[in-house]
C-alpha cells in the first residue's frame, strides 16, 4: 500500500446542496415582543422531560454495566476446580518413615491456635508441579493473610525443606510431601499442628496460573539479578525444563540453550513464561531456597500491584488465574464478595517481610533439611505479624 492510499478522502464536491430559503412572508414583529420572547422561561414540561431523560440514560449505563460485572463474575465461578473434601485418603503404610537423630520437636500445646476472624482471613497458597501424575509435591507454601483491620495483604512462605510431623501418622517429612501423602487435608492439618494456625481454606495453583495472569496482564516489571538474568530465556522455548543444562560449577550452575534476557542486573519487563522460569530459579543461589521464596513473594506483589494499576484488565488476569487452579473450601460466594469489593482492596498493602529462621540439618535418611530455630517463639511472632491490629510505620533514621 502507497502512502497515498493513506491519506483520508476530501469529499469536496459531495456537500449536499443547501435548500434555498424561502422569503419571509410573516409581518415583522414589534420590538417589545421580539425582547419579550428573547426572555421567555423554559417551558416546564420541557424541563422535566429533560431531567426524567437525564436519569434515564443514568440508569440505562448504570444497569449496563451492572449487567456487564454480572456476566463477567458469572464466568469467573465458573472457571476454577472447586474441591470441599480430600475423595483419596493416602494409607500411612506408603509414607517413608524417616528421621533426624538427638532432634525432638518442641511442644506447642500451650499456645492457641490461631484461625480467621472479624478482621484476618488467613488462605495457604499452594503451588504444585501440575504435570506430574498423582498430587505432587507442593514445592510452594505461602500463607496468604488478607488483615482488613490494617489493610494489608501478607505472604509468609514456607520452605519446602521444613521438617515437620504429620499430625494422623506422627512420622516426619518435608513439609512439600505433606500434601503428597495426605492432600488438603494432611498438608493443613500439618501447618496447623506447626504453626498453631486453624486455616482451612487453600488455593492450589500449577505452574502456567502466574503466567497466563502475567500475559492478561501485559506482563509485569521487575528487578532482576545479573545471575537470574542469565537463566531467563529472551525467547520461550516451549517447555520450561529444556531452558538449560547443568554446566556443574555452582555460581554458573545452568547454562541456557536460548539467548538470555541479559546478563546484567535491572529491571526487566517479564512475559508470563519468563516469570515463571524466574518463580523456579532455585540451584543457581547459594541459599537455594530462601532467594527462590523472596522472589516468589516479590513476583506475587508486583503481580497484585501490576493489576492495581490496570483495573481494566483485572477480571481478565483473574479468568486466567481461575481456569487453572483447584479451591478448597472456597466457594463461588466467596469468590463473588471479593469481586464485587475489588475497589476496596485497592488501598491495600503488601507485606512480605516476616521470614522464618531456620538451622540446616540432614535426616537419617540423608535429606537435607531444615529445622525451625526457637519454634514456640517463631509462632508467637508468627501470631503477632499476621493478627496486627495497627499497621506499623515504616522505621526512619535519626
Amino acid at each position: 500500500m502507497t502512502p497515498e492510499e493513506h491519506d483520508p478522502i476530501l469529499w469536496l464536491n459531495d456537500e449536499p446542496e443547501q435548500p434555498e430559503q424561502a422569503e419571509d412572508t410573516l409581518p415583522e414583529l414589534p420590538e417589545t415582543n421580539r425582547r419579550a420572547r428573547a426572555k421567555k422561561k423554559p417551558s416546564k414540561v420541557a424541563g422535566w422531560k429533560i431531567a426524567v431523560s437525564a436519569i434515564m440514560t443514568v440508569l440505562g449505563v448504570a444497569v449496563i454495566c451492572v449487567a456487564v460485572l454480572l456476566q463477567s463474575a458469572a464466568g469467573l465461578l465458573d472457571a476454577p476446580t472447586y474441591v470441599n473434601q480430600d475423595d483419596d485418603p493416602v494409607d500411612p503404610s506408603v509414607i517413608e518413615k524417616d528421621e533426624v537423630p538427638d532432634y525432638t520437636p518442641e511442644d506447642l500445646s500451650t499456645l492457641e491456635v490461631r484461625g480467621n476472624n472479624e478482621y484476618v482471613t488467613n488462605y495457604l497458597l499452594v503451588g504444585c508441579d501440575a504435570r506430574r501424575s498423582g498430587r505432587g509435591l507442593a514445592d510452594t507454601n505461602i500463607i496468604l493473610s488478607i488483615n482488613d483491620a490494617t489493610k494489608t495483604i501478607k505472604m509468609v512462605s514456607i520452605m519446602r525443606d521444613t521438617w515437620v510431623t504429620l499430625p494422623d501418622s506422627g512420622y516426619q517429612t518435608k513439609i512439600n510431601a505433606a500434601y503428597s501423602y495426605g492432600g488438603f487435608e494432611g498438608l493443613l492439618g500439618t501447618v496447623e499442628s506447626t504453626f498453631c494456625l486453624d486455616i482451612d481454606q487453600a488455593i492450589r495453583v500449577d505452574f502456567t496460573a502466574f503466567q497466563s495472569a502475567i500475559d492478561a496482564l501485559g506482563g509485569v516489571d521487575i528487578f532482576v539479578d545479573a545471575r537470574a538474568a542469565r537463566c531467563i530465556p529472551k525467547v520461550d522455548p516451549g517447555d520450561p525444563d529444556i531452558w538449560a543444562v547443568k554446566s556443574g560449577e555452582r555460581d554458573d550452575w545452568y547454562t541456557l540453550i536460548r539467548e538470555p534476557i541479559g546478563t546484567t542486573e535491572g529491571v526487566y519487563h517479564l512475559e508470563g513464561f519468563q516469570a515463571l522460569g524466574f518463580a523456579r530459579l532455585r540451584k543457581i543461589y547459594p541459599d537455594s531456597d530462601y532467594t527462590r521464596t523472596q522472589n516468589q513473594r516479590r513476583l506475587l506483589a508486583t503481580l497484585i500491584e501490576t493489576a492495581k494499576a490496570n483495573p481494566s484488565k483485572i477480571f481478565g488476569a483473574l479468568g486466567a488465574v481461575l481456569q487453572k487452579v483447584t479451591l478448597y473450601r472456597i466457594t463461588k460466594g466467596d469468590i463473588l464478595d471479593y469481586v464485587y469489593n475489588v475497589s476496596d482492596y485497592m488501598d491495600y498493602t503488601i507485606e512480605s517481610d516476616f521470614t522464618l529462621q531456620y538451622r540446616n540439618s540432614t535426616s537419617s535418611g540423608g535429606a537435607s533439611i531444615l529445622l525451625l530455630t526457637d519454634h514456640e517463639n517463631q509462632v508467637k511472632q508468627l501470631h503477632e505479624y499476621l493478627y496486627a491490629t495497627q499497621r506499623e510505620e515504616p522505621k526512619t533514621e535519626e
